[in-house]
């Protein structure tokens, strides 16, 4: 049971994977695809349905003309009939429905009595109108299935499957004087419905199969298209990540050793002149000054490389990085942060750079824009995605966009991801991030 679980859930995963892939375009073809199956299984149960009821309705038409041609010939009694007028019918019954798929007819009065049948044994009995039978007399066509265990019925037990069709026959005034009831052979029609059934069914299979056949090799080719190119743009993304980060440890060493050493040492110089000034010189108040220039050229040199040190979060885990990201702006601001990390899912390293720079792009908004006290971060894995989500209690999105969302928003789409920025029902901003959960692989 349990490696069946497991299999179970590896398929799952394959079929997610695959699902995430494919892309919207491959999802639209898909659910057109869909869409296109329950058709034709509708059109598979309706066609030969259809063709049933107009082979039927045909059959009746038939009927009725034969019969009326019938009535028009004065042969068909409206009452108790003497032997020549039952003759006379029954030489035109025999000549005009009898044979082929015909094998029984009868002759109904209102009253129930059967006037004619080429059965004589049934001629003059009388038997209770059944319901199909009273709609022919006011004047419906209709068709039935026999109910062979009724007395009227017992002379056809022995034929095969049977069908029974109702003609009303009308007088000049319109009135139905009498009902033919027809037994037709059920085998021809069904024999024609069932093979135009196999051609709908057989047609219908290999237009689908064709479809998809030819719609799974576009999404194959659609999805290995996409998965290739979001491959590419995780290399690149990652090639860059890695000479930003070695740009950045150059930069951080020159602006340490070189810029950072020599404020040192113009700061100490400058401690150096006014120690040896007096206190009442105005050369003192003047190197003062320059001495608190040079400490606030120093502090923003601290903050700078402070940034730069700690800017992209890449050795560390997401969980990690968005834990630094939130201590150093609560070390900066006057903001609380708070981080939930709510997967267990370890990211590649450009999808999780992406998603932290995604964060840290949210978090300068907020500082910079919203007037907001608290930020709350979250991270959870939701069905085929991975998303982030930076929530603050400000004054709310801005009406442009600017430079850092549409380039976040573009990095995150060429990895397979996205990006929405919207108002929160509650106040303040909801940003949203998100990559492929395909890109992941859960701790264990």
């Amino acid at each position: 049971m349990a490696e069946r679980d497991d299999l179970s859930r590896g398929l799952w995963a394959v079929v997610r994977a695959m699902w995430s892939e494919i892309g919207p375009a491959g999802k639209a073809v898909l659910v057109a695809l869909a869409m296109s199956a329950v058709v034709a299984l509708v059109l598979g149960v309706a066609i030969p349905r259809q063709v049933e009821r107009h082979l039927i309705d045909a059959e009746i038409r038939k009927l009725s003309r034969i019969v009326g041609d019938m009535a028009d010939a004065g042969v068909i009694p409206t009452g108790p009939a003497q032997a020549d007028e039952l003759n006379a019918l029954d030489e035109a019954v025999r000549l005009n429905l009898l044979g082929s798929d015909t094998v029984r007819v009868k002759v109904w009065l209102a009253d129930g009595t059967i006037l004619y049948s080429d059965e004589p044994a049934l001629v003059g009995a009388k038997y209770p109108l059944s319901e199909e039978r009273i709609d022919a007399f006011n004047g419906i066509n209709s068709v039935d299935i026999p109910n062979l265990s009724l007395r009227e019925n017992e002379f056809e037990r022995g034929f095969p499957p049977l069908r029974e069709l109702y003609v009303p026959v009308a007088d000049d005034s319109g009135s139905i004087e009498a009902v033919f009831e027809v037994y037709h052979l059920a085998e021809p029609i069904e024999t024609t419905v069932g093979n135009i059934q196999q051609l709908v069914w057989a047609s219908i299979t290999v237009g689908i199969g064709s479809l998809a056949i030819f719609t799974a090799s576009l999404i194959l080719v659609y999805g290995r298209a996409i998965a290739n190119r979001r491959r590419l743009a995780e290399k690149l993304f990652g090639e860059l990540v890695r000479s930003q980060a070695e740009e950045r440890t150059r930069i951080i060493g020159s602006l340490h050793d070189d810029i950072g050493q020599t404020l040192y040492r113009i700061h100490y110089g400058i401690e150096d002149l006014r120690s040896r000034v007096d206190a009442d010189n105005p050369v003192a108040g003047e190197l003062a000054h320059i001495g608190e220039l040079v400490n606030e050229v120093d502090g923003s040199l601290r903050a700078e490389l402070r940034s730069l040190q700690y800017g992209t979060g890449e050795e560390l885990a997401l969980g990690s990085a968005l834990d630094e990201l939130a201590e150093v702006t609560e070390m900066e601001t006057n903001l609380s942060v708070s981080v939930h990390v709510e997967t267990d899912c370890e990211l590649s390293p450009p999808t999780r750079i992406a998603l932290y720079r995604a964060a840290r792009e949210a978090m300068t908004n907020v500082r910079k824009h919203s007037l907001a006290t608290t930020v709350e971060v979250r991270v959870q894995r939701q069905g085929d995605q991975v998303r982030l989500q930076v929530l603050d209690d400000g004054v709310g999105i801005i009406d442009d966009e600017g430079l850092g969302l549409t380039t976040t928003r573009e990095r995150l789409e060429a990895i397979g991801g996205g990006l929405k920025v919207k108002p929160d029902r509650r106040g303040g901003t909801r940003f949203s991030a998100w990559v492929p959960a395909s890109e992941c692989e859960v701790e264990t």
